[in-house]
């Protein structure tokens, strides 16, 4: 950032401030897909919420809540690429017996994703690495640590360290 103040007595201030920098921009634009829901079973909502996961669905989430009369409902939230909302919408109301939809655009930072798969005793094992905006972190896959898990019959941080110890 520079100042620059002028010599010319205009009767208010008479300076300049200019910026030089890289602007950030959001990675991409995702869409929120909300609908209460008050008349279906827990089972019900679980068998959407897999459903909509299974066709392309960033994330599916619930949320308790209230609505008018107290009545106790569930809130369903989709998040999805833009260009997948109508779709989605369709499917919510092919799975729910919502009869509206709320949509929410949003513009979304995220993290660079490599997927590294090692060979390890315990067969391949993949770790999801994360990079950017001045961080970085690595996670194994739920499924293949659940795997090792359940091979030995330990507890999920045991098969871990068991993987960790491998590598």
């Amino acid at each position: 950032t520079g100042y620059g103040m002028g010599t010319k007595d205009t009767g208010r201030l008479n300076a300049v401030r200019a910026f030089i920098g890289e602007l950030t921009a959001c990675d991409d634009r995702i869409v929120s897909l909300t609908c209460n829901i008050d008349d279906m079973s827990g089972e019900a909502i679980g068998y959407a919420c897999e459903r909509l996961a299974e066709k392309g669905s960033l994330d599916v989430f619930t949320q308790p809540i209230f609505m008018k009369k107290n009545r106790p409902a569930v809130m369903l939230t989709v998040l999805a690429k833009s260009s997948d909302a109508d779709r989605m919408a369709e499917l919510m109301f092919r799975y729910t017996s919502t009869i509206g939809i709320r949509k929410t655009d949003y513009e979304r930072y995220k993290l660079e994703r490599t997927v590294i798969s090692s060979e390890t005793d315990e067969g391949i094992i993949r770790r999801k690495d994360v990079t950017g905006y001045g961080t970085g972190r690595g996670k194994y896959e739920y499924d293949d640590v659940a795997k090792v898990a359940r091979k030995y019959d330990i507890s999920y941080e045991a098969a871990l360290e068991k993987i960790e110890g491998d590598e």
